[in-house]
């Protein structure tokens, strides 16, 4: 019987690990996709899972290792290329050796990582969802959406605690006019690779309820190219472009637009600027109405002064011609009384009996006009003081104008403008619905 070789586990590791150390320790670049990059801020070291995907799967997996000198200086060179640091959900150049250790088993133990390819793919990716968005023909779909004249419901996708959040609504809700907004937060993560599900998510719950809001404001308070990857997202920006109401984008950058902000109705460099677009609409539509609305007080003013100095004088005139009539009555029973007593005393006394009819006849004769006279004065006053705007005013009825002018007919209002329509008590500034003959 032959006898049979054993070797112990570590004596088999230790074989492996010379192999390898001999023959697989050559210095190479590789492409790999960083799922997660481990990192132990205790010891400053990190352990990147590396992959190699294929049509969505993966075909090939390593772990590395970035001992912690050699983690900060590619920070370094990340910082100050792409203005962030290494992260998860990354796919990079890097340069590296293969490792076997008996107890740690197979790794790759990374030298060093090129921003500049990183930086290069980001940019051949968001081409590529550019030229997709184009040829759908949807890249301006957002853009041509009607924006409300006054935008007040808004639906803003952010993170609560951040800063860019707060600025947003320190400006909409302490604006020095008083402006009334109603905003409510459908809270997201921007960044990285869970934004462009969670974004995704409040989009769609924010659609079913689109008629209710006038816009919707995605807000970030900034970051870096990395951290901006995830609006170049085609499916994101698909559903931005194709969004059924205005998006307007404020995610705190200043250089290279990302996709979903050229395909929004509108983007800022920050959420801030956001807020004072909002703001700026109500006041380019605040403005004239005011200016409108001291306009017509005054024309008011003006038409009543007018209107009670005309009556004044139409009560002035009744007055004069009272007077007269009345003093034209009583000079012709003067002029009676005088030729009377100037008869002769033969035919008063003869006629004595006669002329006491006569005088009786006479006084009612005269009384009768008088009395009719002040009658119809009295109703003149009386129809004066009742057809008198206040009274009219008073019983009910209104007067209503449209620049300055009272209307007669349906005809002749302008549905585009407002109407002022004028009570016994007060004013009231309406828009028409609809008119009938």
């Amino acid at each position: 019987m032959i006898e049979k070789t054993v070797y112990s586990l570590s004596q088999l590791a230790r074989s492996i690990q010379k192999v390898m150390n001999a023959h697989c320790s050559k210095v190479v670049w590789l492409k790999a996709e960083i799922v997660k990059l481990n990192y132990y801020s205790k010891s400053g070291h990190c352990y990147p899972a590396l992959v190699e995907k294929k049509d969505g799967k993966v075909i090939a997996e390593m772990r590395g290792n970035i001992w912690k000198d050699t983690f900060e200086n590619i920070n370094v060179k990340f910082r100050k290329v792409l203005k962030e640091e290494l992260k998860d959900d990354m796919t990079v150049v890097l340069q590296g050796s293969v490792t076997y250790h008996p107890v740690h088993g197979l790794a790759l133990n990374i030298l060093d990582i090129d921003p500049e390819f990183t930086l290069g793919e980001l940019a051949r990716e968001k081409a590529l969802t550019l030229e997709k968005l184009k040829n759908e023909g949807i890249i301006h779909t957002n853009k041509e959406k009607d924006l409300p004249l006054l935008p007040k419901t808004i639906a803003v996708i952010s993170v609560e605690s951040s800063k860019g959040y707060q600025d947003f609504l320190s400006v909409i809700n302490s604006n020095a006019q008083g402006y009334k907004f109603h905003h409510l937060l459908f809270p997201a993560i921007l960044q990285g690779d869970r934004a462009v599900t969670t974004i995704s998510q409040q989009l769609e719950k924010i659609k079913r309820f689109s008629e209710v809001f006038d816009a919707v404001a995605i807000i970030r308070g900034g970051g870096g190219e990395i951290g901006l990857s995830c609006f170049d997202d085609l499916d994101l920006a698909r559903k931005i472009a194709t969004f059924p109401i205005p998006v307007l984008t404020g995610i705190g950058h200043s250089t290279n637009e990302t996709v979903s902000e050229m395909v929004s109705y509108q983007s800022f460099i920050t959420p801030t600027k956001i807020a004072e677009f909002l703001l700026q609409k109500f006041h380019d539509f605040a403005v004239p109405v005011q200016q409108a609305s001291e306009k017509i007080t005054k024309e008011v003013n003006w038409l009543f002064r007018d209107q009670k100095s005309g009556l004044q004088e139409s009560a002035r005139l009744f007055n004069s011609l009272s007077i007269r009539a009345l003093d034209r009555n009583k000079a012709n029973l003067e002029e009676v009384s005088r030729s009377l007593l100037s008869g002769s005393k033969k035919l008063f006394r003869s006629k004595t009996t006669e002329l006491n009819l006569l005088e009786k006849d006479l006084l009612q004769a005269t009384k009768t006009p008088f009395k009719e006279a002040i009658q119809k004065l009295h109703f003149s006053e009386e129809k004066l003081r009742l057809l008198s705007p206040e009274n009219v005013l008073k019983r009910g009825y209104s007067i209503t104008r449209q620049d300055g002018k009272a209307l007669r007919d349906a005809r002749e209002a302008d549905p585009e403008k407002a109407l002022e329509i004028s009570l016994y008590k007060g004013k009231i500034i309406s828009r028409i619905e609809k008119t009938e003959k």
